[in-house]
């Protein structure tokens, strides 16, 4: 384990707020995504294409200011080990 030396108060490193690097912007468009998706069909998003549990949480943040309530998502382990996450469009039937 490194050794930290501390901060030396006489000597400290000072710039200009331009200088602070920007954080890089990530954006998956999820409500682009989820438009797409038909009445009574599903999306599939595996762990191999994006973190599942990320995709969930952003969906259901959306879903708590009042968009895309209707969709349904179910997160399951499959055989082969990967997690897969389906968003459920459900259709207007009424199935028995």
């Amino acid at each position: 384990m490194q050794k930290r030396k501390g901060l030396d108060i006489k000597d400290l490193k000072i710039i200009d707020e331009g200088e602070v690097p920007a954080k890089p912007k990530r954006y998956t468009p999820y409500r682009e995504i989820l438009r797409r998706i038909r009445k009574g069909k599903a999306l599939v998003i595996s762990d191999e294409e994006i973190g599942v549990d990320t995709a969930r949480a952003a969906i259901r943040r959306l879903q708590k200011k009042g968009e895309f309530a209707k969709l349904t998502l179910i997160q399951r382990t499959c055989e082969d080990g990967i997690k897969r996450l389906y968003v459920i469009n459900p259709s207007e039937e009424k199935s028995e």
